[in-house]
């Protein structure tokens, strides 16, 4: 069991950080969590998500408790009057829909998070890395025994070129890393104020082998560096997935409730999706309108079906996409709704040497263009026209920064 110490956090030798705090919190609530004694198929078992996001006792989400903790082990090196609750709404705001009482079973929850949003980056620069995830380092990890050999240079060498690169935002992979590796991804992400999505390698408690998706959001307080940490819970996972699950005698966690995030970081309004929620074709679309940038972090052997899947999104929720795939299958790119022979600005597949390769994204011309009539744009040739029924109440609340909640 892991569990944080009041007493030791009050008596902190040092400043703590809020994305320590995040950390903390996702271990404990990891430690902590059992599958229902109800399972419906012999492989599968439902977990209630609520656990691993609230805490039960007191229904506090596990941003709030991090946010306590982070009080709590700042009384003696803040003042006082730095650590109101005011201070969490400088840290992130979290919007929710539906809300509290409104939830159906199997019903689809999402999750709305602002994050250093005050200055807007209207040209993003987006590095993939192109690194391979062997199946045996996943298969380590779901048995509770990951592999570390050289993988901290895989790891720094991917830091360091994105940062000589000057980008704004890292994706990485389905299953990159271990979980034991995740205190130094959030580390560099703050150090180089850089936004992280990363897959982590299948978590194995109480028989159970969950996979999570991290986005790591940073920002600046009072001159500090530091960064907010979400996790989530994938929702589907694929039948090759449960599969190896199954054989190494581990069962499969079933959401009790969907749930996915919209992330406005910096004015940049995203989504990320974990490799087979890709192929549920009501969930793909439900940020019609509302995202500039769908990311896509994928172990995905079938290159093919994806392809045409992120086409098809790009086009019909009229999007950028970052896909971010194992280099052994490809396909990597960063695409948009554009014709066939401009859509895609990076596109790249194999290789031996772990590497990133940089694409911009263009946010104020995507938002210009889906602002205006199908009159003033039909001879526009940079991007695809709009899908039928797109709200543009939801194009102007990006246009001025808004919530979209």
């Amino acid at each position: 069991m892991y569990k944080l110490d009041p007493q030791k956090l009050e008596h902190s030798p040092r400043a703590v950080r809020f994305w320590e705090c995040c950390l903390a919190v996702f271990y404990e609530n990891l430690s902590k969590i059992k599958r229902r004694t109800l399972v419906s198929k012999k492989s599968i078992a439902q977990v209630n998500i609520n656990q691993f996001i609230e805490d039960e006792e007191q229904s506090r989400f596990y941003l709030d408790k991090a946010f306590e903790i982070f009080q709590l082990a700042n009384r003696n090196h803040l003042p006082v009057y730095e650590l109101s609750e005011n201070l969490k709404d400088e840290f992130y705001i979290r919007n929710v829909k539906p809300k509290a009482g409104e939830n159906q079973p199997d019903s689809v929850a999402t999750q709305e998070f602002i994050v250093n949003s005050a200055t807007a980056l209207s040209k993003p620069k987006i590095a993939v890395a192109n690194t391979k995830v062997l199946e045996a380092n996943i298969k380590a990890s779901m048995r509770g025994k990951p592999n570390y050999d050289g993988r901290f240079n895989t790891l720094y060498k991917i830091f360091k070129q994105t940062r000589e690169e000057k980008a704004d935002i890292l994706l990485l992979p389905e299953c990159f890393m271990p979980i034991a590796f995740l205190d130094r991804i959030v580390w560099y992400a703050v150090k180089e104020q850089k936004m992280v999505v990363t897959g982590i390698e299948h978590v194995t408690l109480d028989k159970l082998s969950f996979n999570f998706i991290v986005t790591i959001l940073p920002f600046e307080w009072n001159g500090i560096k530091d960064a907010v940490v979400v996790y989530r819970l994938k929702n589907h996972y694929s039948h090759a997935e449960r599969l190896m699950i199954e054989t190494n005698h581990f069962k499969v966690p079933i959401p009790s409730q969907y749930i996915y995030d919209l992330f406005i970081w910096k004015g940049i309004y995203f989504s990320p999706y974990y490799c087979f929620e890709l192929a549920d074709i009501s969930h793909r679309s439900i940020f019609k309108s509302q995202i500039d940038l769908l990311i896509a972090s994928e172990w995905n052997p079938d290159v093919n079906y994806f392809s045409n899947i992120v086409e098809s999104i790009s086009r019909d929720i009229h999007v950028y996409v970052a896909q971010v795939n194992t280099s052994q299958y490809g396909d990597t790119r960063i695409t948009r709704p554009s014709k066939t022979d401009m859509k895609d600005i990076l596109k790249l597949k194999g290789g031996d040497n772990d590497t990133i390769l940089v694409g911009e994204i263009n946010l104020d011309s995507l938002r210009e263009f889906q602002r205006e009539l199908y009159a003033k744009t039909k001879d526009d040739k940079m991007f695809k026209p709009l899908p039928p029924d797109f709200p543009l109440q939801n194009v102007m609340k990006r246009i001025n920064n808004m919530p979209m909640f």
